[in-house]
């Protein structure tokens, strides 16, 4: 596989998604769509980003992908406990569809978003969660940066939950 988009659909990729469905079945999948390649690929070039700096030459597709299959083969129990686990932290978060606002600048109740249908993950949040993973298992220091990098709002208090739970999910 060269590409990404040859990776996210290819069956290597499509039975670890089964297997995650097997140890949670109430995991809710989406269809694969074509926007999932491009916004991994830049999740890994703000990885290596953060852990080799502005020097480094941007990956390719096909390292990431063997990089990513290499991480699964190497350590697919904790990797695949860590994604079930990463998937319901997900889904427990009090999600605010209109972001973060300063005060005295929030919505007027009639303005805000309502959740209709939660429809559920994309496909590609596993390979996002490895890099992830790679991130706070190896990299901790530098998981608030690729956060930052990654536009996740609250980067620093995301980054400390998150390490809480790689620790819990080290501990069991």
């Amino acid at each position: 596989m060269q590409t990404i988009e040859q990776f996210l659909t290819s069956d290597w990729y499509q039975n670890v998604i089964a297997e995650l469905v097997q140890l949670k079945p109430q995991l809710k999948f989406v269809e694969h769509a074509s926007y999932e390649a491009p916004i991994l690929m830049d999740s890994f070039r703000e990885w290596k980003y953060v852990l080799e700096g502005v020097d480094s030459p941007a990956p390719t597709e096909e390292e990431c992908v063997q990089w990513t299959m290499g991480q699964i083969d190497e350590d697919k129990a904790s990797i695949m406990s860590y994604v079930i686990a990463r998937l319901t932290f997900s889904e427990e978060l009090d999600d605010d569809p209109d972001g973060e606002f300063a005060a005295g600048e929030e919505l007027e109740a009639g303005d805000r978003s309502e959740v209709v249908e939660v429809l559920g993950f994309t496909r590609s949040v596993v390979a996002h969660t490895v890099i992830e993973y790679d991130m706070v298992k190896n990299h901790p220091k530098q998981l608030t940066a690729f956060f930052k990098r990654t536009h996740i709002p609250g980067a620093a208090k995301f980054a400390s939950q998150i390490k809480k739970l790689y620790e819990q999910e080290r501990r069991l």
